[in-house]
């Protein structure tokens, strides 16, 4: 479904304004390097002792993202959100999930994804939408969606490596004396390097996708930016806007 941001009060706003204080825009700072994932083990999973394997959404999760389940027959014409969260009790987490709802907790899953969706190849949102990627936001998590459905939900918990660690929780890092090496024997030896083990609870959420666009649509149409962004902040978020959904 075609979105459209349509704000001629602003470009008529904008386009007065610009003359009167035309400022330097400084190219912005290259994007950051995209991180590799850190290798893991799965080390327990719900039923585990059980038998029951992991479910078909879970391991694609873990492999490919969001994107990858709705690649699964039974989420044809829908987008999925995996709310996620993490810590050292496994209790708390399930505390956690007994309050998750769509209605209340949906709003931040929408926010996150299409900040997500902003933030991508930009490391100044700030430059470069203006005042308007605040509003957006502001207004995706204020908005009352609806229409998201709880589909399923699962823990497990997983054992982090660093990323140079390939998941060899005994292979020596390349570390210099600077990074605590020390001599024994004649050999340099050094730390192992840190391991983070967390348990995890993963909520599965999904919508119609015509109907989450159309909710979206309404979202951008919304938004009343407070500075009006520039011309050329306008256009860079109208440019997201038409792809919106291009790898969404």
């Amino acid at each position: 479904m075609p979105l459209f941001f349509v704000i001629p009060a602003l470009l008529l706003l904008t386009s007065c304004t610009m003359l009167a204080n035309r400022r330097v825009h400084r190219p912005d700072a290259a994007p950051p390097v995209a991180q590799a994932p850190r290798p893991f083990t799965v080390t327990d999973f719900r039923d585990r002792d059980s038998g029951y394997e992991m479910p078909e959404w879970v391991a694609l999760w873990l492999e490919g993202g969001v994107q990858a389940v709705e690649t699964l027959e039974a989420h044809e014409g829908r987008h999925v959100f995996v709310s996620r969260n993490q810590g050292s009790s496994l209790n708390a987490l399930h505390q956690w999930a007994q309050w998750f709802t769509p209605e209340l907790d949906f709003p931040r899953l929408a926010a996150a994804r299409i900040e997500e969706r902003f933030l991508s190849g930009v490391s100044r949102p700030d430059n470069v939408y203006g005042s308007f990627f605040v509003s957006l936001i502001r207004m995706a998590s204020d908005a009352q969606w609806t229409g998201a459905v709880r589909e399923d939900d699962f823990w497990l918990h997983r054992r982090f490596y660093p990323a140079e660690n390939n998941g060899d929780e005994f292979a020596a890092p390349q570390n210099s004396f600077a990074d605590g090496g020390f001599f024994f024997d004649g050999f340099l030896f050094s730390p192992l390097p840190e391991i983070e083990e967390v348990w995890e609870f993963l909520i599965l959420v999904s919508i119609d996708r015509d109907l989450f666009a159309s909710q979206l649509d309404t979202v951008f149409r919304s938004v009343s930016p407070n500075p009006p962004p520039t011309r050329d902040q306008v256009n860079a978020a109208n440019r997201v806007i038409d792809t919106f959904f291009d790898g969404f």
